[in-house]
C-alpha cells in the first residue's frame, strides 16, 4: 500500500511538472495508426504494409534494418509488405516504433546536462541486451524486450531537457553524495524517471505492456509472468552498465534478488550464483552480431 501511495503521489507530481512547460513534443500520427494496426486482428499484412509505406522515410529504415545481419535472412528484403511476412506484425511495430521514438526524442546535438552520447549508446545497448535477457527467460514476443529497453530511461530524458537545472542537481547529488539515483530524483523533483517516463508513454496512448514495463524496471512486484520484461530490462539495464558504461554520471542501485533470478531462470554456477561472466559474455556476443544492425538504426535516427 505504501508504494501504491507513492506512485500515486509521483503521478500528481508529474503531472504538475508537466503543466509547467509549454507542450510535450507529439509523436507522429503513423505511430498511433501502426498500434491500432496491429491491434487490429483483422488487419492483413498488406494493409500494414501500405500504412508503413505512407511514410517513405520510416519504410525505408525499415527496410535496413530488416536486412541487416542481425535478422540473418538468406535472401534480401525488397517490400515493406515482405519484411511483414517474414519479420512479424510485432516486430515490424517495434522497429518501426523504436525509430519513430529515437527520432522524435533522441538526438546527439542536444545541449542537456547528460551525456546525450552515451545515453544513447546505453539505450541501445540495453535494447539489445534486454531482448537477448528475455527471449533465455522464455518469452516469445522479442521485440517487446527492445523497445522497453531502448526507452526504459526516457523519463531522464524528460528531466534533463525540461528542467535542466534540476537535472544537474540531481547528477550532483549522486557523484557527490553517492545517493542512489532514485532517491536523488525523490529528493528534488519529487518523482522518479521510472514513474515519469511511464506518464509520458501513456499520455503518447503506448501500450500498457510499455507502459509498465517502464515504470517497473526498477522494482520487483508483481506476478512472475507480468514481471519478466520489466525484469529483463532491469537486468539488461544493469549488465550494460557493468560491462560498458563505467563512469556514468549516474548511480544504480541494484540487487540479483530472489524475484528476478525466478522470473528470468537465471543460470548460476557451482556455487549457486548468478553466472554474470556468463552473461556478459552471451551479451558481448549479440552486441558484435548487431554491431551493423545498431550503426544502421543510429543512421537511419539520428
Amino acid at each position: 500500500m505504501i508504494v501504491e501511495t507513492t506512485i500515486l503521489e509521483e503521478v500528481e507530481q508529474i503531472r504538475y511538472l508537466a503543466s509547467q512547460i509549454s507542450g510535450l513534443p507529439a509523436l507522429p500520427i503513423i505511430a498511433s495508426k501502426l498500434l491500432d494496426a496491429v491491434d487490429d486482428p483483422d488487419t492483413s499484412a498488406a494493409e500494414l504494409a501500405e500504412l508503413i509505406s505512407s511514410d517513405p522515410a520510416l519504410a525505408t529504415r525499415l527496410l535496413k534494418l530488416a536486412n541487416s545481419a542481425y535478422y540473418g535472412f538468406p535472401r534480401r528484403i525488397g517490400t515493406v509488405n515482405l519484411a511483414v511476412v517474414v519479420l512479424g506484425f510485432e516486430t515490424v511495430r517495434d522497429l518501426c516504433l523504436s525509430v519513430i521514438i529515437a527520432d522524435c526524442f533522441f538526438h546527439t546535438d542536444d545541449e542537456l546536462p547528460l551525456n546525450m552520447e552515451q545515453f544513447w549508446r546505453h539505450s541501445l545497448y540495453t535494447a539489445i541486451a534486454s531482448r537477448l535477457i528475455y527471449k533465455m527467460a522464455g518469452a516469445h514476443q522479442l521485440g517487446e524486450g527492445f523497445i522497453a529497453g531502448l526507452v526504459h530511461d526516457i523519463g531522464k530524458l524528460f528531466f534533463a531537457r525540461y528542467f535542466p537545472s534540476e537535472g544537474i542537481q540531481i547528477i550532483e547529488e549522486v557523484q557527490n553524495n553517492g545517493t542512489p539515483l532514485l532517491q536523488a530524483e525523490q529528493k528534488i523533483l519529487k518523482v522518479t524517471h521510472p514513474v515519469a517516463g511511464a506518464w509520458l508513454l501513456e499520455e503518447w496512448n503506448f501500450p500498457e505492456w510499455l507502459v509498465e514495463a517502464t515504470r517497473n524496471h526498477h522494482i520487483d512486484s508483481g506476478n512472475e509472468e507480468a514481471q519478466r520484461l520489466p525484469l529483463s530490462i532491469q537486468f539488461g539495464d544493469y549488465m550494460v552498465r557493468q560491462t560498458f558504461d563505467h563512469g556514468s554520471q549516474y548511480g544504480v542501485d541494484f540487487e540479483l534478488s530472489p524475484a528476478l533470478i525466478k522470473s528470468l531462470k537465471l543460470y548460476c554456477d557451482e556455487n549457486d550464483k548468478v553466472d554474470i561472466a556468463m552473461y556478459a559474455e552471451k551479451i558481448n556476443e549479440e552486441l558484435e552480431k548487431s554491431s551493423g544492425f545498431l550503426d544502421t538504426f543510429k543512421e537511419s535516427s539520428l
